[in-house]
Parts: structure tokens; sequence; C-alpha cells
């Protein structure tokens, strides 16, 4: 789904929880306790909206070219809102194709409508948002208070920060439509977008305080929770939030580096990949994902997805506990074909060095045998079997091969050939 790239995940949500407060209320609905912290206890007072705006160009060293209309929603508008937008930005039919794409790879549980999930999910963490569509250009609060609570300051702080960026650079001419939000390429430009705003939202906020609070919190390394999500599979949880988190401190070295103007700098240079994120010396460095041809298509097939996994994803892929197994990662590329109803996942990665790719592949084994199963051999792959998946992984001279289906002559026939 190419929007709303710009929402704001509910990063409260973790205090809000913590707090025992307010439970029975919607989900987006600014929090007393929230307010009540930040304007009681930290005397973060009113604002205009003008205030507001020059607030945030000051945070984040950047002028605005033209203000930027502000509304207040009610939750049910926006549930409104969001179905408009799902039915503009993404169909049906491209959300059954990721879901293929996912549940081929173990990445999605068997019955899982992809597409009511993702809503449910924005609906339930959603505080703001930033719509980029060429002729809407508008911020969004979802608030039933309808004013600049301290709240809603830091959510529309962190919102007017993109609508800033979408001045300067055409947010949704960034990169091609096509690409899926599942593709590394995507969440290394979300996460330098969401980082930075995440940045100068927290700038915003500690400019604010009281003299001397402000210090003392980012001396500390404040930052702000993170939702749960409890039983979300945790590709979508990923997806979702780690372009925040994971964002926010790459946002942070480039702005030690060089402040305002090296994070500046990397807008007209974006990463390139996640690894350049997750890994920010490779940004510095400019090291680029090594090119993956795949050149397999099952006899009959037609291409429904393709694109790139990256470090992040390869992270989720492997489960909690393996981030080194995915940090010798050097490119990979994926296609899914669908074949008479059917489906096959190919795809192929490049590593650092051999001990890279042993380590991922060691990583991969005890995670399909975990899922799946123990292994059988065939044509020198070893084939995870459980009901309604198989999954092949095999090595090759510079890196690792994964096949991925739902039926079992499909990933006989591309085995023996590829």
């Amino acid at each position: 789904m190419k929007r709303p790239r710009r929402a704001l995940v509910l990063l409260l949500a973790g205090a809000l929880a913590a707090s025992g407060a307010a439970q029975e209320r919607p989900p987006t609905d600014p929090s007393d306790f929230i307010n009540a912290l930040l304007g009681g206890l930290l005397g973060l007072g009113p604002l205009s909206e003008a205030e507001l705006q020059k607030g945030v160009a000051e945070a984040g060293g950047l002028p605005f070219k033209r203000d930027v209309p502000i509304d207040f929603i009610s939750h049910e508008k926006m549930a409104r809102y969001f179905e408009e937008l799902f039915d503009d930005e993404y169909p049906q039919e491209r959300a059954r194709q990721e879901e293929r794409l996912l549940r081929a790879l173990d990445l999605l549980p068997e019955g899982t409508d992809l597409r009511a999930l993702r809503a449910r999910l924005l609906l339930e963490n959603v505080v703001g948002f930033y719509d980029e569509r060429p002729g809407r250009k508008k911020l969004f609060a979802v608030s039933a208070d309808r004013t600049l609570t301290p709240t809603n300051q830091l959510v529309l702080a962190h919102e007017l920060r993109h609508a800033l960026q979408d001045q300067y650079m055409p947010l949704s001419e960034l990169l091609p439509a096509s690409l899926s939000d599942f593709d590394d390429r995507r969440l290394a430009l979300l996460a330098l977008l969401e980082g930075d705003a995440t940045l100068v939202m927290q700038r915003f906020l500690l400019r604010r305080l009281p003299e001397g609070t402000g210090a003392g919190l980012e001396s500390a390394g404040f930052t702000l929770p993170s939702p749960e999500m409890p039983g979300t599979p945790a590709v979508l949880r990923d997806q979702l939030v780690l372009p925040y988190t994971v964002g926010l401190e790459f946002a942070r070295a480039l702005f030690e580096r060089g402040g305002w103007r090296a994070v500046q700098e990397a807008f007209a240079r974006p990463p390139e990949s996640m690894e350049q994120v997750l890994h920010v010396e490779k940004f510095f460095e400019r090291e680029r994902p090594r090119p993956v041809e795949l050149k397999y298509a099952p006899p009959g097939g037609s291409a429904i997805a393709e694109g790139v996994l990256g470090e992040l994803l390869l992270r989720t892929l492997l489960g909690e506990g393996n981030d080194a197994a995915a940090a010798g990662w050097g490119g990979d590329a994926y296609r899914a074909f669908d074949v008479s109803g059917k489906t096959l996942v190919v795809a192929r990665s490049v590593w650092d060095s051999p001990g890279d790719s042993r380590e991922f592949l060691d990583a991969l084994a005890a995670r399909f045998k975990a899922s799946h199963g123990e292994p059988r051999m065939a044509h020198g792959y070893r084939v995870y079997q459980r009901k309604g998946s198989l999954i092949a992984v095999g090595e090759w001279a510079s890196g690792a091969m994964l096949l991925a289906s739902d039926d079992e002559a499909l990933l006989k026939a591309a085995l023996a050939r590829y």
C-alpha cells in the first residue's frame, strides 16, 4: 500500500497502557493521562496553529514555504476517510498478491485477510496523518478535543514535518508506485522520512519544556515507547513500527554527524537499502546493494509480485534473536508467480562473505525446522513441508536460494530446473 505512508503510529500507546489509564477510550483518542503529564507536570502550555508551525520549523532547521491546513477529525470520520484511501491506494488485487507472497514465505498465517488486518491496525494505532496525494496536501489529527492539546501538539509536529518534507520534494513521486510496502527500497525511504519526522517531534517537545527539563530528558536518552500490537504477525508489526524506531536512530546519527544540513543532504541522496539505515556507516560509505538476477519462471506462470526483502525483513523472516545472521546481507531479489491459482516464490540472496552466507543458511534452516519439522533432501535442497506450505532452501556459489509454494508438484518442477 503506498499510503497512508505518512500515518503516525501511536508512539505514546506504550506509556498509556503502562499507566493503566483510559483503557475504555478509543485507542486513537488523546489521553487525559498524557495531556496531564505534558501539560501539568512538565508545563507544556497552549499554542496557536501559527506558533506550532513556527516551532516545528525552528526545531527542524527548515522554514515552511507555505502554511499547512490542519483538520481535526473523529475516529469515525477517519475510518471513512481510510476506507476511501484504501480503495484508491491499496485495491483488493494488490493486497491479495502481497498476501500470497507473505503466506508462501511463512510470514502470514493461513486464512489471514491482509487488507482487512492492515486497515484495522492503522485504525487502532494512527493518531495523525498527512495526505500527500496531489490535490489533497492536508494534515489531520484524530482528536475529539479539536484543540491543540499537548498530545495533539506532538502528533501535529510530526505530521507538519512530513508536510514540510513534501514542500521541498514531492513525496508521492519519490518511488515507483509499483514497489510493494514489503520492499526493502520503500522501507529504507520510509525510515528516513519517519526518522526525520520523529526526531523533529522530539526536539520540538524538548524545546517546549521548561528550561533544564528538556536537557535532562535528552541527556537521559529520552524517547517515546512503541505500541505492543499483541497477536499481530511480526511482518506487519515490523513493517509498520520499525521505520519509526530504526529510522529515528538513523536520523540521530545523521544529525550528530552534521546537524540538519546532513539530514537534508540525505533527502537528496536517500538510503538505498535498510542495511544502510541499520548500519549507518554503510550509508556514509555508500555501500550499495548488489544486484541479484532471477532467471527461472515456471511454465504457464505469471509474475504477481517482485522486489527485495533486504536485511530488515530477513530479520523478520528468521525470527527474534537472529539479527546477526541477517547482518552480512549483500543483496537479494524475489519474484512470486501465479500458476493456475497456485503460488510459487523464487528468491536469491548474496552475502558479504562465505561465512555470512553460511550463518544465514544455518539460521534459516533452524527457523523452518521449528515451523515445519525435519527436512528431506531433493536436488541439493532442504525441503520443509507442512500442510499447505512447502519451502526449499539451498546454497549457491555466492549465497542462498529459497523456493516456496503451496503446491508440491509446482515446487518439485522448480527444484529440478532451478
